[in-house]
């Protein structure tokens, strides 16, 4: 397959309606062209100078990977003469093409623009005709930058035409944002400027914070001072009084700032993606009647929920209490919701991050162009990817890069750190949407990068620690090994193990019960559950397995016998069962049970091997007023067999005769215990089955149908799209 061409997008600030709008039109141009897109966005435009933001530009260094065949470049965006200096001589280094965006001729660089002069001209033609105001101040942005300068020669254009005085009193430079705006309103207040008839702002953001200060000061707005913006921002539209706008096309520029960097790296011309010019967008804040405000999109709304959750719930706290990479990554598999339609993503460390903790607290950790990376988390929408080693050089900038694909994709690159340290990037694409992270994103990334600090200062401590004392090796409330003692005790025994055998059962124990809102904000009871679940399962296993605690109430037991997860199951389901005559005792809650096999050779990993675990549940225990029968643990492995081998001739008469149940009895009873019937558990566990074939293997429809136990092709098709809504190759396309 031809190499498709990959073209780099350096921006920053991409949740701004403004820029998100560029990148749609970039992103959208791209896969119409059959091109991929990295683009490096960092979280903040480096205007305030601390060490936290200054060590974003790090991310920077990837412009040198030979992966990359063009970058689109929004200088403008970057607030700081230092940033664009470094990023300027990057790119010229790297010796490929590069495509400036909303800027004036370049030295070294090409450059595309919008026509910003036109369009200001037009808003100022509109106070001066329609309503008839001739004293107009414009606020535009800082000087020297271009489309400050373009929108303030757009002003000065329709005043000289319509024969009107203007001076540098009129003309004032701002920075496209609040401040400026507060202290020409001051300025006004004050009489230190006469008070003009109308104010046209280089953006929405100015006039609203422009009007804001009118209004408290008394001075009304639009029939003392009329007030216009730029952009048709949300927040204008939705500003009291609505700001008078111009919709910029910001679609437009990054669509064809893409079809000018592609002939320049090609020499051929692509075809078109549909876009929308601008237009003039009249509101109240100028006089006019105004259209009707935008409705809020369900994306919107969506958004505003999940900030108010990650503002007051326990993701910071949840992701910060860990302490290794491999715990921070299953805890934070948990809140990669927030990242509303996201098709994929990917946290991807630096090998110095992931050997830190064998460091010193004053050591430094940089980056470097071709340094080794590990993905710890790859989730797609559905959900999480997990091999034993995704290690990749950041020469690639990602694993997806140097696939051979069918699709194009576009993936934003945002970097990880804290203060001085950088610890790697997060990736994350949208699929087949062309847009741009929301605000929550940088919530999510700030979050992120204050639990991989503490997970950094932790793995250093613990390393102290257990130099000094071997006892933090084991867990306070059930005094088993902890996650840090089954790692090593599997080391030490590993020999043993393979003495024994050419593979290990990694069994991994969940308490689902105790995530149950019955035992939420009772610790004490879910400690004491823990501690009796602890001592059962010990009274389960032989003297030369391992087992401990390995995560929140979540227990591993690593053995190099065979089939001793349905041994341990049968002999917990008892045990538990029995437990509810003790008061002190009583652990009878559900609990599930995975299991993954791994050869012993190379050495596998645990923390591989126990996630894969607790994905692969084999039997569940579901507490029941009528667990105390007889045939509920007989029906319990039933249905983990179920589970197992969805794919085989299951016959209810067979298995009701297996049991010694008449077939009316079984099925009266199965959908007592879990809800559904034995048809219906099976179907769902073919499915289930179906999905992982779909998304992991490369099988075709006709043989994961029959691999999942359906004798028709068609019949498996319907059955999937009654329970999915689409069709097993539109779910596969979709989703892998």
């Amino acid at each position: 397959m031809k190499k498709r061409l990959l073209i780099g997008v350096i921006i920053t600030e991409c949740q701004v309606d403004f820029q998100a709008e560029i990148l749609k039109g970039i992103i959208s141009q791209a896969y119409k062209t059959n091109c991929d897109m990295a683009i490096l966005a960092p979280l903040h435009n480096f205007f305030a100078q601390t060490a936290h933001k200054q060590t974003e530009k790090e991310i920077f260094k990837l412009i040198l990977s030979d992966r990359f065949d063009g970058f689109l470049y929004d200088r403008n965006t970057f607030y700081d003469e230092n940033i664009k200096s470094m990023i300027d001589n990057l790119l010229i280094r790297s010796g490929k093409p590069v495509m400036l965006l909303d800027s004036e001729e370049h030295r070294i660089f090409e450059s595309t623009a919008i026509d910003d002069c036109s369009a200001f001209e037009q808003i100022t033609d509109h106070l001066i005709r329609v309503h008839g105001l001739n004293k107009i101040y414009c606020l535009t942005g800082p000087k020297g930058l271009y489309v400050s300068e373009e929108r303030l020669k757009g002003f000065k254009n329709s005043m000289k035409k319509h024969g009107l005085c203007y001076d540098k009193n009129s003309c004032i430079y701002g920075d496209f944002w609040k401040d400026a705006a507060a202290k020409l309103a001051e300025r006004i207040i004050n009489g230190e400027l006469s008070r003009p008839e109308a104010v046209v702002c280089g953006n929405d953001c100015s006039a609203i914070a422009l009007a804001e200060s009118l209004i408290k000061s008394g001075i009304r707005v639009p029939e003392d001072i009329a007030v216009t913006g730029y952009d048709a921002s949300v927040e204008g539209q939705h500003n009291n009084p609505k700001i008078t706008s111009y919709r910029r096309p910001n679609f437009q520029l990054g669509a064809e700032s893409f079809r000018r960097i592609y002939r320049m790296i090609t020499g051929k011309i692509c075809r078109k993606v549909h876009s929308e010019s601008g237009n003039f967008c009249p509101g109240k804040s100028c006089g006019c009647a105004g259209t009707s405000y935008k409705k809020i999109s369900r994306s919107d709304k969506i958004t505003q929920k999940y900030v108010y959750d990650i503002l007051h719930r326990d993701m910071l706290f949840d992701i910060t209490n860990t302490s290794d990479p491999e715990e921070f990554a299953d805890r934070l598999d948990n809140y990669t919701y927030y990242m509303y339609k996201m098709k994929r993503i990917n946290i991807c460390l630096t090998k110095k991050y992931m050997e830190c903790g064998s460091g010193k607290f004053t050591d430094r950790l940089t980056f470097d162009m071709g340094d080794e990376m590990k993905v710890i988390l790859s989730k797609s929408s559905i959900k999480r990817e997990y091999e034993d080693c995704i290690v990749f050089s950041s020469e690639d900038i990602l694993p997806v890069f140097v696939e051979q694909r069918p699709y194009p994709t576009a993936y934003f690159i945002t970097p990880l750190n804290f203060n001085e340290n950088f610890f790697g990037y997060s990736a994350v694409t949208f699929g087949k949407n062309p847009i741009s992270f929301s605000e929550i994103y940088l919530y999510w990334i700030n979050y992120i990068n204050v639990a991989l600090e503490q997970v950094r200062i932790k793995s250093l401590l613990d390393r102290t620690i257990i130099n000094a004392s071997h006892a933090m090796l084991y867990d306070d409330v059930t005094g088993l090994l902890n996650r840090s003692g089954v790692k090593k005790a599997f080391a030490e025994n590993l020999e043993n193990f393979r003495e024994r055998s050419d593979t290990a059962e990694f069994i991994r124990i969940q308490l689902s019960g105790l995530n149950d809102a019955y035992y939420q904000g009772d610790d004490d009871k879910c400690s004491r559950i823990t501690s009796a679940f602890a001592r059962l399962i010990g009274s389960c296993v032989k003297p030369e397995e391992i087992y401990g605690i390995w995560s929140v109430y979540s227990f591993a037991v690593i053995t190099p016998y065979h089939n001793r997860s349905e041994e341990i199951f049968g002999r917990l389901t008892d045990e538990v069962r029995k437990s509810r005559f003790s008061d002190e005792e009583n652990c009878n809650i559900n609990f599930t049970i995975g299991v993954d096999i791994q050869s012993l050779t190379p050495e596998p990993s645990p923390g591989t091997s126990l996630h894969k675990a607790a994905l692969h549940r084999e039997y569940s225990y579901k507490f029941s007023e009528g667990s105390e029968s007889p045939q509920y643990d007989k029906l319990c492995l039933l249905r983990g067999r179920l589970m197992k081998n969805p794919e085989l001739s299951w016959n209810i008469k067979d298995i009701a005769s297996e049991l010694y149940l008449s077939k009316s009895y079984l099925q009266k009873i199965y959908k007592l215990y879990f809800g559904k019937s034995i048809i219906e558990e099976m179907i769902s566990f073919r499915l289930e089955k179906s999905k992982e074939l779909l998304l992991k293997s490369n099988m075709t429809i006709t043989d994961i149908a029959k691999e999942c136990g359906y004798s028709s092709y068609n019949y498996f098709v319907r059955q999937f799209k009654a329970a999915e809504k689409i069709s097993p190759t539109e779910f596969r396309e979709l989703n892998r």
